[in-house]
């Protein structure tokens, strides 16, 4: 029988993927009251100082390779946070080799080490890529599960592998099912990229060819509606999955012309037709009704990124 007592604050958790994005913003976000470790294949990315590696207890780790990750786990972990994953999407159709092998493989042994060392507690960094196009919009946590490319396919393997070793009794899992991020200092991505060419006056071409849906959410967002659910989550059940979104249409062509607005560039704008996407957004009423104040906006956030970024986005 699984202890649904999780302490809120002073927690040992243990982030994989610590140094990349998502997860590099949760060892920031969720330190100020927990010790925080991370895990990772190595510093790549850049996106921690070494400071904060050390800071954060950094130890790298095969992920791949469940004797790896049973040296850096220890039995006094409450929390293990799972950002660690591959991104990657090819044109062809085909399965990259590391996609499988990371983002569903490695995702079982870090629960059969966890298992083994008796840590109860996780949270899956999942994608709205799980989803289909065949789903009524908003789309809630139960739509339809047609992935349509290796990445979302592997997110949803490992989300039923989850659930698989939950319902067992063997873990508690929340999954949270994020859009895609964007954010300081990521310098990829159509946000990031659209932003650049626009504030430099630069013609843009808006081309949506193979995209079929599409969401954006602030990495800053992100992190902080992690920090509030884990606030507010009691844990009382083996697993659940919860939408992290805005609960508003965020539209991908519209968000070009949101950055010119906001810029004041005068940037000329080509969209290319036809449209190749359906417009899509993750319903977010249950994350809504589980924190007391829901206070995100896309644009508002949007606008504040292109405020506080625009030195480093016009280089």
């Amino acid at each position: 029988m699984i202890n649904y007592i999780l302490k809120k604050i002073n927690m040992n958790i243990l982030i994989t993927g610590g140094t990349g994005f998502l997860g590099s913003h949760l060892a920031r976000c969720l330190s100020d009251n927990n010790k925080i470790r991370i895990i990772a294949s190595g510093t790549e990315g850049n996106y921690l100082s070494d400071e904060e590696a050390q800071k954060y207890n950094f130890a790298q780790c095969d992920i791949r390779n469940k004797a790896s990750i049973g040296k850096v786990l220890s039995s006094d972990i409450d929390l293990v946070i799972h950002c660690a994953a591959v991104i990657r999407i090819q044109n062809d159709g085909r399965c990259p080799d590391d996609v499988v092998e990371i983002n569903l493989n490695s995702t079982i042994n870090l629960i059969e080490a966890m298992v083994d060392k008796g840590i109860k507690n996780i949270i899956f960094c999942s994608s709205m890529t799980v989803y289909g196009v065949r789903n009524r919009i908003p789309v809630k946590e139960d739509g339809l599960l047609e992935p349509i490319h290796f990445y979302g396919i592997s997110k949803k393997w490992a989300e039923e592998a989850i659930k698989s070793y939950a319902n067992k009794g063997m873990i508690n899992a929340l999954i949270l099912r994020y859009p895609g991020l964007y954010g300081y200092p990521k310098d990829s991505g159509y946000i990031y990229n659209l932003s650049k060419k626009i504030l430099k006056g630069e013609e843009v071409v808006v081309d949506s060819t193979g995209l079929k849906f599409w969401e954006s959410l602030s990495v800053d967002d992100a992190t902080s509606m992690t920090k509030e659910v884990l606030d507010k989550y009691d844990w009382g059940k083996q697993w659940e999955v919860i939408n992290c979104g805005y609960g508003q249409e965020v539209d991908f062509v519209d968000t070009a012309f949101k950055i010119k607005k906001l810029t004041g560039s005068d940037s000329k704008i080509e969209v290319k037709e036809p449209l190749d996407y359906i417009k899509f957004y993750l319903d977010n009423s249950k994350i809504k009704g589980l924190l007391d104040d829901f206070d995100y906006d896309f644009e508002k956030k949007l606008n504040e990124f292109l405020q506080e970024n625009k030195s480093w986005l016009a280089q």
